[in-house]
């Protein structure tokens, strides 16, 4: 154990010992490494404070700015949705308005119908010309419908291929009927009534409707020159919904003078008919005559022009007139 005296004599040594001015010989001492920290920072409550308030200020900061930026990146995201969204949006609309403004102008362009149109008649000609039975398939329908007071095709044909000529689409049926009058109606009047009796049969058997359409073709011969006889047909349309009844006759087919005289023989005196007309008809004593030729289309063997011919002629007329006499709600 030390004792104060000792403590003071060392004390008096050493001041004994010192330089005078009292500076020592020691050197100065080194700095301290940089990893220790300054005394006089770390025994500064007041700065340690500032710091940790500086710090978490940072912190702070650091937060915001990431959540700023975190919204920023939401915002821009639902930014960009919406404008690819409302580009999606934009190139439907302009692609249905492109579609909507094309079709347009194909319906409102008179040259692009006519194209249409003519491709549509080059088709079906050539579809009919390998099939001519496909032609009553394409045209048939629509709101035009007729019963044609035969079975016979000659008949039948030339009312469906003038009225779907006419009217585009058109359908044609046939249907067997009596006139009531001679085999070979003699004369306009006996033709006409021939004509519009076939239509009555059909309407008082209550094979057809009396709303129904109907077209009655009754040929007959009339001498229109002194000893000059022609064959021709008499055409009736009776539409009783549009009060429509229209008559109309073919074109005159001459007759050689014998074949009439042949007919006027083979009649007999008390033939209940004979007001009307001859108990035989021209075709059957022209197929007499020449068996080669036949009693149906004698009129092509005679003058080069068969009946169908003559009748399409006649009946595109008047499925025109009967055109005119229609609302245009039937007409397209």
């Amino acid at each position: 154990m030390v004792t104060r005296e000792e403590v003071e004599q060392a004390e008096k040594e050493a001041n004994a010992q010192s330089p005078p001015g009292g500076r020592t010989s020691l050197p100065a001492p080194k700095p301290l490494p940089s990893f220790l920290p300054d005394s006089n920072t770390t025994n500064t409550p007041s700065r340690i404070s500032v710091e940790e308030d500086s710090m978490q200020s940072g912190l702070s900061r650091q937060e915001s700015a990431y959540t700023q930026s975190e919204n920023k990146s939401r915002v821009a995201s639902l930014h960009t949705d919406d404008c690819k969204k409302a580009h999606i949006d934009d190139g439907s609309m302009s692609s249905t308005y492109q579609t909507g403004s094309l079709l347009s102008w194909i319906s409102g362009n008179s040259l692009v119908s006519k194209v249409v149109e003519k491709t549509k008649s080059s088709v079906e000609s050539v579809i009919t010309t390998l099939d001519p039975g496909m032609k009553e398939v394409i045209r048939t329908g629509g709101d035009i419908n007729i019963v044609v007071t035969s079975c016979k095709d000659t008949k039948v044909g030339a009312v469906r291929e003038a009225f779907q000529q006419v009217f585009g689409l058109a359908t044609v049926t046939g249907l067997e009927s009596e006139s009531g009058t001679a085999a070979q109606p003699v004369g306009y009047t006996a033709g006409l009534k021939g004509a519009e009796e076939r239509i009555q049969h059909l309407r008082r058997s209550s094979t057809i409707s009396d709303e129904q359409v109907s077209v009655s073709i009754e040929g007959f011969i009339v001498e229109l020159l002194p000893d000059k006889w022609y064959e021709m047909s008499c055409i009736v349309l009776q539409d009783p919904v549009n009060r429509v009844d229209l008559q109309t006759f073919s074109q005159p087919t001459p007759i050689p003078t014998q074949y009439i005289h042949s007919a006027q023989d083979q009649t007999p005196s008390d033939y209940p008919l004979r007001w009307a007309g001859l108990s035989v008809s021209i075709g059957q004593v022209i197929e007499q005559a020449n068996p080669h030729i036949g009693h149906v289309d004698w009129q092509k063997a005679l003058v080069g022009v068969d009946r169908r011919e003559s009748l399409v002629l006649a009946l595109r007329s008047m499925a025109y007139l009967y055109s005119q006499k229609l609302p245009t709600s039937m007409i397209s």
